[in-house]
């Protein structure tokens, strides 16, 4: 209990007067006070059934008070009070006091018994009613988000997971039109978001980035302290997040990519290490057309969803779709351009020019076959194996 709960928390009954030990004994002073929520004393401790001769001031919660009765001890009847030890790291955590000079103990007990078992009460009472609202709240958050879910993703959704807790979750799906939709619940702030990016303004996806290592040659030196690494969280996720999924998504952007502080122990030694690190920079980049920006952008995404788009956009891949446009700027290019048999002859006249150069090719493979044979370098069975190959190029 604070000295400011003190302050303000009005007291229901209070005893105080001075205590003379024996004819020319010292002189204590004896306090009792009840307050609502903890009460106060000067006690005696009491170790081995024998009460201690120097006083002391108790302040104590009534949650931490075990047990309050009349008894004697070494002759002196008195309020016992046994209370738990919180701090304490040893198995017998009871501690037993004793406050003496108190008249009318029986009533004091009864007060003091009374008003610990009106806060247990009051404590009961509030424990019931924070469990049935946590209750409450689960049971709404995991509506809100089972509702959402089932909204979007049907049980044939193909999906790519990338964030999940408890009734929170953030997901890439593939529409029934081959949209990708990117979608956010958040049961307990009743959040959803779910921007899409429709089939044809999806211009193509890419791996980008790679793996490296590196040499950390370090020395270190700890004492009796310890070390704090903080907790870290990748931007990017943060930024591809912001985009599409706005205050919602730098949330989950962030909770995907968060790492927890952590606490090492102290150690008290000199060391040097040396250890190779591996930096992962993988990922993929998505580029598409954006209605709001007019203009094709680039978003980051984890490099393990690479085989979920392959799996179900295929024909968006980078090398697929530059081929495709490569094709359809000849095409372009024949339309407008006149004569077009003349151009059609010179295509014809290339591809003829590539069959000359390959049928060459070949007579060289052939003869330098035919050397090796004749010097001794290929055995005859050999010298047939590679010319059943050579054939098969024809």
């Amino acid at each position: 209990m604070s000295w400011y709960d003190d302050m303000f928390e009005q007291e229901i009954d209070s005893y105080y007067a001075e205590r003379k030990e024996g004819l020319f004994g010292k002189k204590t002073k004896v306090k009792l006070i009840v307050y609502p929520k903890h009460l106060e004393a000067t006690v005696f401790p009491v170790y081995d059934d024998t009460i201690q001769k120097e006083s002391d001031m108790l302040s104590i919660d009534y949650s931490e008070v075990k047990d309050v009765y009349e008894g004697e001890i070494d002759g002196e009847m008195g309020i016992i009070i046994e209370y738990i030890i919180s701090s304490s790291v040893i198995a017998n955590n009871i501690k037993r006091v004793i406050v003496l000079g108190i008249p009318e103990q029986e009533k004091w007990v009864e007060l003091i018994r009374a008003t610990k078992g009106s806060l247990d009460e009051e404590k009961r009472e509030n424990e019931i009613k924070g469990k049935l609202l946590s209750e409450k709240k689960e049971k709404d958050a995991l509506s809100f988000y089972t509702s959402c879910y089932e909204f979007h993703i049907s049980e044939n959704t193909p999906y790519y997971e990338l964030f999940r807790e408890k009734n929170r979750l953030a997901v890439i799906y593939v529409g029934k039109d081959k949209s990708l939709n990117f979608l956010g619940i958040d049961g307990y702030s009743r959040e959803e978001s779910n921007e899409i990016i429709s089939y044809e303004k999806i211009h193509y996806y890419e791996k980008a980035g790679n793996i490296h290592y590196v040499a950390d040659i370090h020395g270190s030196h700890s004492s009796y302290g310890g070390s704090f690494t903080g907790a870290t969280v990748s931007t990017s996720a943060v930024i591809w997040g912001a985009l599409l999924f706005g205050k919602l998504g730098m949330v989950y952007g962030a909770l995907r990519s968060y790492k927890p502080a952590e606490m090492k122990g102290a150690s008290a030694h000199y060391e040097f290490q040396s250890e190779t690190k591996e930096i992962d920079k993988r990922s993929v980049v998505l580029n598409f057309y954006s209605d709001i920006k007019k203009q094709y952008i680039d978003i980051e995404l984890p490099a393990d969803i690479y085989n979920f788009l392959q799996t179900y956009l295929p024909e968006k891949r980078y090398n697929i779709v530059l081929e495709l446009e490569k094709k359809a700027a000849v095409q372009n290019n024949l339309k407008q351009i006149e004569g077009g048999e003349v151009l059609q002859a010179a295509a014809d006249n290339t591809q003829k020019e590539i069959a000359d150069s390959q049928m060459e090719e070949f007579k060289i493979k052939v003869e330098k076959l035919k050397m090796m044979l004749d010097t001794g370098l290929l055995t005859e069975e050999e010298f047939k194996m590679e010319r059943a190959k050579l054939l098969e190029m024809l």
